[in-house]
């Protein structure tokens, strides 16, 4: 009885030593991923990154709390793919205070608080960028939906295309 016992804590330790690595190929993906992605809510979504990262170093979290943990944080980004968000944050190249419309993963537009001002993350440039007059109204009226202020509607939105294969 007790070797059997003292043989499958051998078990447990060797399925702990191979599962570690694996959460911590997880952890960085999942940062490659962020890094890759639309800049929207970064700092929060890097901060999970490194919080999940010193986790890992911490002996009294179990090995199974931590794998729920890195999860989580996998079906939290795989969210983000299916809901549109508005959020105010200042914008990276002016600091400016904006209104941030988050469509999925695909799009991230941003207008200032009076609506002078209404432009995208580009994802091709990797730059935000200003948008063109016509796209104002629209914006705004995704801004107003995000935010339940409004019914659900069509929208023009500058979705990019799909780019040509190299």
């Amino acid at each position: 009885e007790i070797q059997s016992i003292n043989r499958q804590l051998g078990r447990l330790e060797e399925t702990n030593r191979g599962v570690v690595p694996l959460m911590l190929e997880m952890i960085d993906a999942l940062g490659a991923i962020i890094e890759a992605d639309i800049p929207f809510r970064i700092d929060e979504r890097r901060a999970r990154v490194e919080r999940l990262r010193q986790m890992m170093d911490q002996a009294e979290v179990t090995a199974s709390e931590k794998y729920r943990r890195v999860m989580e944080a996998y079906q939290g980004e795989l969210e983000f793919g299916r809901t549109t968000e508005s959020y105010s944050d200042s914008l990276p190249t002016t600091g400016q205070t904006v209104d941030f419309l988050r469509v999925g993963r695909t799009l991230l537009l941003y207008q200032t608080p009076d609506g002078s001002s209404t432009g995208w993350f580009n994802p091709r440039s990797r730059q935000f960028e200003a948008l063109p007059d016509r796209y104002r109204l629209d914006v705004s009226r995704g801004l107003a939906i995000a935010r339940n202020e409004r019914a659900p509607d069509l929208v023009t939105l500058p979705v990019p295309g799909p780019e040509a294969a190299p």
